[in-house]
């Protein structure tokens, strides 16, 4: 009994110096090496060909899935400090709201088009006044990052450039109308999977005869980056977060 007792008093000892080391440690900071995956992440979920909705809590959910999936320097269990895991969450929806904050930058100001999400309006915009097919318009976006121009992604961009973006003039309400139009193919397929790609074939053939009736093109169905693969599992939820 007494070898126990003095155990005991061993393991709240340590326990009493852990608590006090835990105590002096400095507030949680979301870290510059976090915020630049973050970001690169963010950017793999917008270009996805599984996401279903691109503002809201669906990019967010999905971003914030793939940190708890792959940790990055996150310290142990940093889920249920609810307070520092705010601080995660704050983080995932700026670097989302600046990205849209950059297209509608974009849409104003018609800067130079650059290689990144940023300049998708304006590369978009550009394209409906010049009749750029669908697959050079997609190369363009996908410019410099993991992504490739596969056909899923081209049906997804022939959306993009469809007439909604004449209807709403690059507004806000850009991507709140193509998250209407994704919602309304995913119900009347009733939500089946080889429906809703039949759905965006469809539109892809519409598009290309429109806009590429003149050109001899190929959009072949290639294999996503191992990068963009690893989120399009999150995204599909074939990969639960660990």
């Amino acid at each position: 009994l007494g070898r126990q007792a003095k155990l005991l008093i061993c393991l709240l000892s340590v326990e009493n110096k852990v608590d006090s080391f835990q105590s002096a440690a400095p507030p949680f900071q979301v870290s510059e090496e976090l915020k630049t995956n973050i970001s690169n992440y963010a950017l793999a979920v917008l270009l996805s060909v599984k996401i279903s909705a691109y503002k809201g809590n669906i990019p967010r959910n999905h971003i914030l899935n793939i940190i708890s999936k792959y940790r990055f320097d996150l310290p142990p269990r940093i889920e249920h400090d609810y307070a520092s895991w705010e601080k995660i969450k704050t983080q995932v929806s700026y670097a989302l709201t600046q990205l849209r904050s950059k297209i509608k930058k974009i849409v104003r100001d018609a800067p130079v088009r650059g290689p990144n999400i940023s300049s998708l309006l304006e590369q978009i915009n550009q394209s409906i006044i010049s009749n750029q097919n669908i697959f050079a318009l997609a190369q363009q976006i996908v410019k410099d990052t993991p992504c490739r121009p596969t056909v899923q992604l081209c049906a997804r961009v022939a959306i993009m450039a469809s007439d909604v973006h004449r209807e709403c003039g690059g507004s806000e309400r850009y991507w709140n109308l193509i998250d209407d139009r994704l919602e309304f193919i995913r119900k009347t397929a009733d939500s089946s999977v080889s429906k809703v790609t039949k759905a965006f074939n469809a539109i892809l053939k519409a598009d290309r005869q429109l806009y590429g009736a003149d050109e001899d093109y190929e959009i072949k169905d290639t294999l996503p980056d191992e990068f963009q693969q690893r989120v399009d599992d999150v995204v599909s939820g074939n990969v639960v977060p660990e």
